[in-house]
């Protein structure tokens, strides 16, 4: 993982903690790693960043330009993170998932296409608090 990535991931569940009264903060990461080649380079060390999380949701990896690699899966990452409460959906998945989440923050992690999907998750999550 890069520096950047592993900064990323550090400074937001330190923002969780931070944010309101902490021992009722809970944290969702969603995340969708980027790069086959990248997740590869740093499957150990993007595991034991996203083990922080309370919740972790983990999306597929997005390819961009790369073709897969074998072995390197976001089911393979899973592994490596040290959560009870990991699972690995679909993006058809993340907002009925998100509907169901009891978390007080959630994040959206990535370098791929799920910035896509944040205004729809947003709006899951407004309906939700109104419940």
């Amino acid at each position: 993982m890069s520096m950047t990535m592993r900064t990323i991931l550090r400074k937001s569940m330190r923002y969780i903690r931070r944010s309101g009264d902490v021992s009722r903060q809970k944290g969702n990461g969603g995340v969708q790693p980027h790069l086959f080649s990248r997740t590869r380079d740093f499957m150990e060390e993007f595991g034991r960043s996203l083990s922080g999380f309370d919740e972790v949701v983990l999306l597929d990896i997005y390819p961009a330009r790369e073709e897969p690699i074998e072995g390197i899966t976001s089911a393979r990452l899973l592994e490596e993170i040290d959560n009870d409460n990991k699972q690995l959906v679909s993006k058809k998945e993340l907002l009925s998932l998100l509907k169901k989440t009891d978390a007080d923050v959630v994040l959206t992690l990535g370098a791929g296409d799920i910035g896509r999907e944040v205004e729809k998750i947003r709006e899951v999550l407004s309906e939700k608090a109104k419940e």
